[in-house]
C-alpha cells in the first residue's frame, strides 16, 4: 500500500496540539470528502489516534519537541488510489498549516 507521511511542527504544548488535531480530524469537511464514513479513535493518554475509512487508514501521533510539539500523520492508501497520493499529502499539509497557524 502506498504511504503518505506528514510532519507538522507547532508551538503548542503536546496536549493542546492533540486536542486541536483531534477536533480537526473529527470535524473538518475537506478531510471528510476523502471518505464521508471515516471513523476516528483517539487515545488521550498516548496523544495518538487513528482514522479509518473505506479507502484509507491514518495514524496520528503528537510528541513533545522543544517548547512545542510535532504532529505526525501517516496515511495508507490502497493501490488504486496511488495516483492521488500527492493530492492527499498536499491537502493534509495545507490544512494542518492553516489549522495550526
Amino acid at each position: 500500500m502506498p504511504k503518505v507521511s506528514i510532519e507538522h511542527a507547532t508551538n503548542l504544548a503536546p496536549q493542546e496540539a492533540f486536542q486541536k488535531i483531534k477536533t480537526f480530524f473529527e470535524t473538518d469537511q475537506d478531510i471528510r470528502r476523502f471518505d464521508p464514513n471515516m471513523k476516528c479513535e483517539f487515545n488521550e493518554s498516548a496523544l495518538a489516534g487513528k482514522a479509518t475509512g473505506s479507502q484509507f487508514k491514518a495514524a496520528i501521533a503528537v510528541t513533545g519537541q522543544g517548547k512545542g510539539s510535532k504532529i505526525d500523520v501517516n496515511v495508507e492508501l490502497p493501490f488504486l488510489l496511488a495516483p492521488f497520493k500527492g493530492k492527499v499529502q498536499e491537502t493534509i499539509q495545507k490544512k494542518l498549516s492553516k489549522y495550526f497557524a
